[in-house]
């Protein structure tokens, strides 16, 4: 399973609208040099039930995990691919680099690396999808502001 290729033969052979792949960014950046237009075909198709929201630099034999904002892969225009094909799917961050001060314990799920991730995924799938108010709006007591 290196390559979009035999993806694409795994769907083709148990045609089903159970079968879908897991985008892991990080995996499938080593794969191709054009992730959106990959998510663009397996999204079109509904195959993308799951994402990986991350980056990673390097090839398929030596790689490290790198912030959202550093790496290779255009962010944004994976997340305009998403958007376009429809995807209202679970995204995660999974993997990101530890930060000053963390022990990196548990090599790549970092609190800070984390929060950093989740922040900059909401920030580019709010700017993509748009930022509905119902869904994030709160109610701000007005006695709090004075």
């Amino acid at each position: 399973m290196g390559t979009p290729a035999a993806f694409d033969r795994v769907l083709a052979t148990v045609p089903s609208a159970y079968s879908g792949i897991t985008v892991c960014q990080g995996n499938f950046t080593l794969m191709t040099d054009d992730l959106p237009a990959l998510i663009r075909r397996w999204g079109a198709q509904g195959k993308i039930f799951f994402v990986h929201f991350r980056d990673v630099a390097g090839d398929a034999s030596r790689f490290i995990e790198v912030f959202h904002d550093e790496g290779p892969t255009d962010m944004l225009e994976c997340m305009r691919a998403y958007h376009e094909t429809g995807f209202d799917g679970p995204m995660r961050p999974d993997h990101v680099p530890a930060l000053a001060g963390e022990s990196n314990e548990s090599y790549g799920y970092a609190t800070l690396g984390r929060l950093f991730a989740v922040g900059y995924i909401t920030g580019l799938r709010d700017a993509t999808y748009g930022r509905p108010p119902a869904r994030y709006g709160r109610h701000v007591d007005q006695d709090a502001l004075r």
